[in-house]
Formats: structure tokens, C-alpha cells, sequence
């Protein structure tokens, strides 16, 4: 999914009043693995980061569309674009929107996409265009969000590995999740949050669109808790990204 223009990333203080903001340096002491310890509640020990600062502002000047974004270099779209196409997947689609026409552009002509096949949509927001890409296609499906740029292969692999173990002949779907506290400790953006076993986690926006049995995949790793919708996350992702 890359057809959003990212107007929370132009200019705006970040607006989630529980959210927590760290300084880069400790950022790096975040865990970054689905093995970490944890409390049984979605927090981490008291160690993994050693000192709490006042909020900082997210003030930043983006003139980009959000899919083209670069992280350490790399537009987010081509971060996640890269994970798709060395994971499990047969096919990957960009699904764009008129919201985002350098970005619709870029998958058309740009080399690097050049393995990577178009849906265009109407540009309606993201849901009403994900279940516009969806009629045109077979399920099961991943879905992925474009400002998910620390996924990794392995990270879709085992989502799909999952769904698979449900029902072998009818893959179960899937919504990855991360423990919302995880993504509070981090300083990232927290912005739907449901209670899942009596622990409030955060959709990481990566799903198996498969048969009518839904299930919830959770994960610790620190990646999958930064979708970059803010200038704080962009830091963020940019810091665990080196």
C-alpha cells in the first residue's frame, strides 16, 4: 500500500498524547528481536533504556511523497518493496492512488521496480483502497503498509508460515501485531490500539487476507513497531536502521 501523501509527516507536532519521546542514542538499546525479555505485559526490562526525556519537537520540512521517503538513504517504498520480493510472496503489487502520483510514477519507470507489478485506486483512504486492490485480486494475500521500512523477509515469512500452520489447506487470516507499550517505549506514534489476551497492542499493518478465520500473530521486534506517520518515527527508524 503506497498511494498516501503522508500529511502527518509535514510540519506537525506529534499529536499522540500518551506517546514518549526518546533521544536517538537511546533508541539503539531498544531490543530489536522477537527473543527479547519481556514482563509477560508487552513492557521491557527497565534496563533496555536507561533515561526518559521531555518531548522534542516534530517540527520537519518533508517535500516528498511519503512512499518515497528515504530512510538512511533508501526511500521506505524500496525497503519495503526489497523484504517483499526476497520473502515467500509470488507476486508483489504497489497499490497506488492519485494522492501519491510521483510515487505511481516511480513504480511505473523506475528500474528498481521494475519487478513490481501496479493497482491503482481511486485514492479514497486506505481502506476503501485496499479493499479496491483486493477485488482485483486471489486471496490469500499479504498486505503491507509502504512507512513499514525496517520489515524484513523473514518478518513476512513467518507471518505467512503462521497462517499456513492454522489450516493447511485454507490459511487463516492474520493480523501482525505489537505490544502497544513496546511502541510507547520506543517513542513511536501509537494510533489504533485494541486489547489482545489482556494486552493492548498496536496493528503493525502487516496482514494475511486469506479464508473467514481470523487470528492475531504477536511480535516483539522493535522493527515491526515503527510505521513512520511522523517526524519522531522517521528518527527512529532511521536510527535502528543503521
Amino acid at each position: 500500500m503506497c498511494g498516501g501523501h503522508g500529511t502527518r509527516l509535514r510540519g506537525r507536532r506529534n499529536d499522540s498524547s500518551d506517546n514518549e519521546t526518546r533521544p536517538p542514542d537511546e533508541v539503539l538499546n531498544i531490543e530489536t528481536n522477537d527473543n527479547s525479555a519481556d514482563h509477560g505485559d508487552g513492557s521491557r526490562p527497565d534496563n533496555s533504556v536507561t533515561n526518559r526525556s521531555s518531548a522534542v519537537s516534530d517540527q520537519s520540512i518533508i517535500d516528498c511523497e511519503k512512499p518515497l521517503i528515504e530512510i538512511n538513504g533508501t526511500a521506505m517504498l524500496s525497503h519495503v518493496a526489497n523484504a517483499l520480493t526476497a520473502s515467500p510472496v509470488e507476486t508483489v503489487w504497489a497499490v497506488t492512488s492519485p494522492n501519491a502520483p510521483r510515487t505511481a510514477t516511480a513504480v511505473r519507470e523506475a528500474s528498481r521496480f521494475e519487478s513490481i507489478a501496479s493497482i491503482e485506486t481511486p485514492g479514497d483512504g486506505y481502506v476503501a483502497d485496499l479493499q479496491h486492490a483486493l477485488s482485483m485480486l486471489d486471496t490469500p494475500v499479504v498486505t503491507t503498509p509502504a512507512d513499514l521500512p525496517l520489515i524484513s523477509s523473514d518478518h513476512i515469512a513467518k507471518v505467512i508460515n503462521t497462517a499456513r500452520l492454522n489450516d493447511d489447506n485454507d490459511p487463516t487470516s492474520t493480523m501482525l501485531c505489537v505490544p502497544a507499550a513496546l511502541k510507547k517505549q520506543l517513542g513511536v506514534s501509537v494510533d489504533t490500539v485494541f486489547e489482545h489476551d489482556h494486552l493492548q497492542v498496536a496493528p503493525s499493518g502487516i496482514n494475511i487476507v486469506a479464508g473467514d478465520t481470523d487470528t492475531v500473530q504477536l511480535s516483539y521486534d522493535a522493527r515491526l513497531a515503527i510505521n513512520v506517520n511522523r517526524p519522531t518515527d522517521k528518527r527512529v527508524a532511521e536510527k535502528l536502521c543503521e
